[in-house]
Protein backbone atom coordinates (compact mmCIF):
# COMPACT_ATOMS: atom_id res chain seq x y z
CA UNK A 1 0.00 0.00 0.00
CA UNK A 2 1.37 3.39 -1.01
CA UNK A 3 1.29 6.36 1.37
CA UNK A 4 -0.87 9.26 0.21
CA UNK A 5 1.41 12.30 0.35
CA UNK A 6 -1.32 14.73 -0.71
CA UNK A 7 -3.96 15.10 1.98
CA UNK A 8 -6.67 17.72 2.29
CA UNK A 9 -4.42 19.84 4.51
CA UNK A 10 -1.03 19.49 2.86
CA UNK A 11 0.57 22.41 1.08
CA UNK A 12 1.08 20.38 -2.08
CA UNK A 13 -2.66 19.86 -2.51
CA UNK A 14 -3.05 23.58 -3.16
CA UNK A 15 0.10 24.30 -5.16
CA UNK A 16 -1.81 25.13 -8.34
CA UNK A 17 -4.02 27.80 -6.78
CA UNK A 18 -2.64 28.71 -3.37
CA UNK A 19 0.72 29.13 -1.72
CA UNK A 20 1.93 27.71 1.57
CA UNK A 21 1.63 29.56 4.83
CA UNK A 22 5.42 29.86 4.98
CA UNK A 23 5.46 31.60 1.60
CA UNK A 24 2.54 33.86 2.52
CA UNK A 25 4.16 34.95 5.79
CA UNK A 26 7.21 36.09 3.81
CA UNK A 27 4.96 38.70 2.17
CA UNK A 28 4.45 40.35 5.56
CA UNK A 29 7.83 42.03 5.48
CA UNK A 30 7.49 44.19 8.61
CA UNK A 31 5.95 43.81 12.01
CA UNK A 32 3.40 46.39 13.08
CA UNK A 33 4.36 48.19 16.28
CA UNK A 34 1.81 51.01 16.26
CA UNK A 35 3.57 53.28 13.78
CA UNK A 36 0.55 54.68 11.97
CA UNK A 37 2.66 55.39 8.88
CA UNK A 38 3.18 51.66 8.44
CA UNK A 39 -0.41 50.54 9.08
CA UNK A 40 -1.57 50.65 5.44
CA UNK A 41 1.45 48.67 4.22
CA UNK A 42 1.02 46.07 6.97
CA UNK A 43 -2.70 45.63 6.26
CA UNK A 44 -2.18 45.42 2.50
CA UNK A 45 0.56 42.79 2.93
CA UNK A 46 -1.61 40.71 5.25
CA UNK A 47 -4.61 41.02 2.89
CA UNK A 48 -2.47 39.62 0.06
CA UNK A 49 -1.22 36.79 2.29
CA UNK A 50 -4.80 35.79 3.12
CA UNK A 51 -5.77 35.88 -0.56
CA UNK A 52 -2.93 33.51 -1.43
CA UNK A 53 -3.57 30.91 1.29
CA UNK A 54 -6.38 28.37 1.07
CA UNK A 55 -9.33 29.40 3.28
CA UNK A 56 -9.02 26.18 5.29
CA UNK A 57 -5.64 27.48 6.52
CA UNK A 58 -6.70 31.01 7.47
CA UNK A 59 -6.83 30.17 11.19
CA UNK A 60 -3.20 29.07 11.12
CA UNK A 61 -2.12 32.09 9.08
CA UNK A 62 -3.90 34.38 11.55
CA UNK A 63 -1.71 33.02 14.35
CA UNK A 64 1.39 33.97 12.36
CA UNK A 65 -0.05 37.43 11.61
CA UNK A 66 -0.67 38.03 15.32
CA UNK A 67 3.02 37.37 16.00
CA UNK A 68 3.85 40.20 13.58
CA UNK A 69 1.97 42.67 15.81
CA UNK A 70 4.09 43.99 18.67
CA UNK A 71 4.10 46.57 21.43
CA UNK A 72 1.01 48.66 22.21
CA UNK A 73 -1.11 47.21 19.39
CA UNK A 74 -0.53 43.68 20.67
CA UNK A 75 -1.57 44.74 24.17
CA UNK A 76 -4.79 46.22 22.81
CA UNK A 77 -5.55 43.04 20.90
CA UNK A 78 -5.05 40.89 24.00
CA UNK A 79 -7.49 43.07 25.95
CA UNK A 80 -10.12 43.11 23.16
CA UNK A 81 -10.08 39.31 22.76
CA UNK A 82 -12.10 39.66 19.53
CA UNK A 83 -9.38 38.62 17.16
CA UNK A 84 -10.47 35.24 15.83
CA UNK A 85 -10.65 36.49 12.20
CA UNK A 86 -8.47 38.79 10.12
CA UNK A 87 -11.48 41.05 9.47
CA UNK A 88 -11.99 41.65 13.20
CA UNK A 89 -8.28 42.14 13.79
CA UNK A 90 -7.98 44.57 10.89
CA UNK A 91 -10.98 46.52 12.20
CA UNK A 92 -9.35 46.93 15.61
CA UNK A 93 -6.09 48.11 14.04
CA UNK A 94 -7.95 50.58 11.81
CA UNK A 95 -10.02 51.85 14.71
CA UNK A 96 -7.02 52.43 16.93
CA UNK A 97 -4.37 53.59 14.45
CA UNK A 98 -5.85 54.75 11.12
CA UNK A 99 -8.27 57.19 12.73
CA UNK A 100 -5.47 58.79 14.68
CA UNK A 101 -3.53 59.28 11.48
CA UNK A 102 -6.47 61.11 9.91
CA UNK A 103 -6.95 63.23 13.03
CA UNK A 104 -3.27 64.19 13.02
CA UNK A 105 -3.52 65.17 9.36
CA UNK A 106 -6.65 67.25 10.03
CA UNK A 107 -5.04 69.00 12.99
CA UNK A 108 -1.90 69.70 10.94
CA UNK A 109 -3.85 71.18 8.03
CA UNK A 110 -5.92 73.34 10.39
CA UNK A 111 -2.77 74.59 12.14
CA UNK A 112 -1.06 75.23 8.81
CA UNK A 113 -4.07 77.21 7.56
CA UNK A 114 -4.20 79.40 10.67
CA UNK A 115 -0.46 79.88 10.69
CA UNK A 116 -0.60 81.28 7.15
CA UNK A 117 -3.51 83.68 7.78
Amino acid sequence: MEIDHVSDYSDTAYDTHYCSIAEAVKLITHSFNGDKKQLREFIENVDVAFELVHPSKHDILLKFVKTKITGDPRSKLIVKDLTHTWALLKGILDENYAMQCMLDFYAYTRWFKYDRD
